[in-house]
């Protein structure tokens, strides 16, 4: 058997696997509801107006309210998902379900030959037991699962039980689980055959081979989607599951996603793009439709650009410089779609003083008792608020005007080639709203001239390349600085400063809030991030008059001078 049909194999081996889970699942359920039936009759015979629990009773009493329970658990689609622990909205599902089949379970009852009736109080008393113990079960089975897979005695039993009575491969899964209650919060990681059902909606070319998780993003959940088509071609794609706790309002993201990529489809050429272009591109699902809404989420499928490379922090002077030609090559090309066209998908995204308020809020609530350790870090900036206005009052005032601009430049939203080290493409076009380049060209300077990474402890470590700001600056200005007004030149020198601050704040609230907007892969990583920016903002202010001569320079040399 070659790779490809050992592959093939596999798929068939986990799609027929989820069916019979789906159907042990119904099986289970209905013995729960035979067992919470007869053990009510045989308690409350009374019930029956002193009629013998014949035959005919015992079946009359079990196949209608089954057929009314699981007729409703049916049509609800209660067994959609194959694990059987489920989430809030699967609950929901299954309580309505319930909920309407008991109702016209107990209208039924009133229909029947009295030998046949049944009081409402034993009607109704097996509905909600059963309800109760199924909900329990599952409940039981979401803690079972999320401890297989620990590599302790205990995991080994549940693993054991899992495999032998639930016919769960545990070792072909991942360990991730919903929560039931509180807030809900990112998956680590989808089941294999969950995320090949869900790539099979979307109008991709092929079967599927291979999906593998791509470790990257603080916000979305995204994986490498390969597929082989019968003529022995391999395609590959992005599938991605939309952060909804981040982005509510997914018709207006996906809206703003199609009409940037079609704007952009044939107008922005980064030199090292190749037949794809050098823009994202969304593929439909079955229907038409952007992107599909499911239990799981909202999920959307893209084109897959390979042989290319993300960096986090520049490797050259050389490919910084690159990079700002890349995106003022997106903010000019975006320069003729009217703002008001494009949708606020995250409103006061980039609004320093908005930023700073909920900072202030999250001090005050202190939610989860971490105000006090950040304590250094929230003095330095109350000590900065009468600067935040620097960028956000000429914007409100009109004095510079509001175009469309990406509002997440950093560096490893850039992909280069492989071979030439040349931007192939600018990906990550959720944050695309009306807004300032100001912003964006922050934004470059705040992840690119830092000398640490984004969580460096060692803060020592921390300070803005000069040179590396020069060449940003200067591919960023080639592109786009013809367009940019007087005043917009002025407050440039401002903008790093401005949008480094806006980040610390917006990583010290999280972590004071307890962590719910940023993936975090440990404990206290926010607030690092925090001391990370606030120390860079240190930095620049010290070297401010470095950075007016830099871009002074770039001025003139590129005849830009004259226009401030």
């Amino acid at each position: 058997m070659d790779t490809q049909e050992q592959t093939t194999a596999e798929v068939n081996r986990k799609q027929l696997e989820r069916e019979e889970n789906r159907g042990l699942l119904v099986i289970y359920d209905m013995l729960i509801f035979l067992l919470t039936g007869f053990a009510l009759l045989v308690i409350r015979p009374s019930d029956y107006n002193r009629t013998k629990l014949t035959f005919s009773v015992l079946l009359v009493q079990a196949l209608v309210p089954m057929v009314c329970i699981f007729g409703f658990r049916f049509l609800f689609r209660v067994y959609k998902q194959v694990l059987r622990y489920g989430n809030m909205r699967a609950l929901a599902r299954l309580l309505a379900a319930d909920v309407l089949g008991g109702i016209v379970y107990l209208l039924l009852q009133s229909r029947l030959p009295g030998p046949y009736r049944v009081s409402v109080l034993l009607a109704g008393s097996l509905v909600t037991i059963n309800f109760t113990v199924t909900v329990a079960l599952r409940i039981a089975y979401y803690y079972v699962y999320f401890n297989a897979s620990k590599d302790t005695w205990c995991g080994h039993a549940l693993k054991f039980l899992l495999e032998t009575f639930g016919r769960v491969d545990v070792e072909s899964r991942t360990g991730a689980v919903i929560p039931f209650f509180g807030k809900r919060q990112e998956m680590s990681d989808e089941p294999i055959n969950d995320l090949q059902r869900l790539a099979r909606q979307f109008l991709i070319h092929g079967d599927v081979t291979d999906i593998t998780q791509m470790k990257a993003g603080y916000i979305n959940r995204t994986y490498r989607v390969e597929t082989l088509s019968e003529h022995q071609h391999r395609h590959v794609y992005t599938l991605q599951r939309i952060n909804t706790n981040v982005f509510s309002d997914v018709d207006a993201l996906m809206d703003n996603f199609v009409l940037v990529t079609g704007h952009l489809k044939d107008r922005l050429k980064l030199p090292g793009q190749g037949k794809k272009g050098s823009i994202l591109q969304a593929k439909t699902t079955l229907d038409g439709k952007p992107y599909l809404r499911d239990d799981t989420g909202c999920w959307r499928m893209m084109t897959h650009f390979t042989d290319v490379y993300s960096l986090d922090l520049p490797d050259s002077p050389q490919t910084f410089y690159e990079a700002g030609k890349a995106f003022g090559a997106f903010v000019r090309e975006m320069s003729d779609v009217p703002p008001e066209q494009v949708k606020i998908t995250i409103p006061n995204f980039h609004n320093t003083c908005s930023r700073y308020e909920d900072l202030e809020q999250a001090i005050a609530k202190d939610p989860v008792g971490r105000v006090k350790e950040a304590a250094p870090e929230i003095e330095f900036i109350r000590a900065r608020k009468d600067k935040f206005r620097i960028i956000s009052d000429p914007l409100e005032a009109g004095r510079i005007p509001t175009r469309v601009c990406h509002n997440d430049c950093n560096l490893n939203n850039i992909l280069f080639d492989v071979e030439t080290h040349l931007p192939v493409a600018i990906i990550d076009l959720d944050t695309v709203m009306p807004s300032t380049p100001l912003y964006d060209f922050g934004d470059s300077m705040r992840i690119g001239t830092n000398t640490a990474k984004d969580d460096e402890k060692d803060l020592s470590k921390v300070s803005c390349d000069l040179n590396l700001y020069e060449s940003y600056a200067r591919g960023y200005l080639e592109a786009c600085g013809k367009m940019l007004t007087k005043e917009e030149l002025e407050l440039l020198p401002y903008a790093s400063l401005v949008i480094t601050m806006e980040d610390g704040i917006r990583f010290l609230t999280d972590h004071i809030n307890g962590d719910t907007y940023y993936h975090i892969y440990y404990t206290g990583q926010n607030l690092d991030r925090a001391r990370t920016q606030l120390k860079l903002v240190e930095d620049m202010e010290r070297k401010l008059p470095q950075i007016r001569d830099i871009l002074r320079k770039s001025y003139r040399e590129l005849g830009l001078e004259e226009r401030i």
